[in-house]
């Protein structure tokens, strides 16, 4: 029943009953939304990416403190045995940017796929349209 409601809005956006401009309408309306679920993905990417640059700056940081406690003093009131929680702090945001790292890796797989699949209709789309 869905696809018959999906089908008449279809003809009744088309203003025709011709099932080429039904159909061409139909792929039309899914490039449409490959292309919205495309930036939207593209726009996590850049998200991911500038939060694995924010992680690198903290890791970077860190391991400077930990490295020279003249600095990390600088930076904080140290008392005795936080040089170990330097060292703690940079094992575990290093945990956290190398899933943020693989997730990325991921996403830009997942991307490519998206690009692929955006062309296939794309062209299916330009087929319709030279009708």
């Amino acid at each position: 029943m869905d696809s018959f409601v999906r089908l008449l809005e279809l003809a009744y956006s088309a203003d025709s009953v011709s099932a080429i401009e039904i159909m061409r309408l139909g792929f039309q309306r899914e490039v449409q939304e490959e292309r919205g679920w495309f930036s939207f993905l593209y726009g996590w990417c850049v998200h991911v990416a500038d939060w694995l640059a924010y992680l690198d700056a903290i890791i970077q940081e860190l391991e400077i403190c930990s490295g020279d406690m003249s600095v990390a003093r600088l930076v904080v009131e140290l008392r005795s045995g936080d040089g170990l929680v330097f060292a703690d702090s940079v094992t575990y945001f290093k945990a956290i940017r190398d899933f943020e790292a693989e997730k990325l890796a991921n996403m830009r797989l997942f991307l490519q796929a998206s690009a692929a699949h955006l062309g296939r209709r794309m062209q299916f789309l330009a087929r319709f349209n030279a009708m």
